[in-house]
């Protein structure tokens, strides 16, 4: 019996052995250090007023905590 010209043919794709899977590119370590350095910022306004040392301190301290806090979602996140 003829085939149809107009049916669709199965094509399997199997992607090659030796490919490198991609890096995970979305971390909460960015997201997190960016919010904890805000708020880090605020607390160090409401702490010391409008003294630049200060904020610069608090948006640094922030930054670090968020970047730990970051890491250990990341971690949490990628345990299956």
């Amino acid at each position: 019996m003829a085939k149809s010209k107009k049916r669709k043919h199965h094509h399997d794709f199997h992607p090659p052995t030796h490919a490198a899977k991609a890096d995970k590119t979305k971390s909460a370590v960015l997201v997190a250090g960016i919010f904890f350095s805000l708020l880090g910022i605020g607390i160090a306004y409401f702490a010391a007023g409008t003294n630049v040392v200060w904020l610069i301190a608090g948006a640094v301290l922030g930054a670090v905590g968020g970047y730990f806090f970051g890491l250990q979602i990341d971690k949490s996140f990628s345990k299956k």
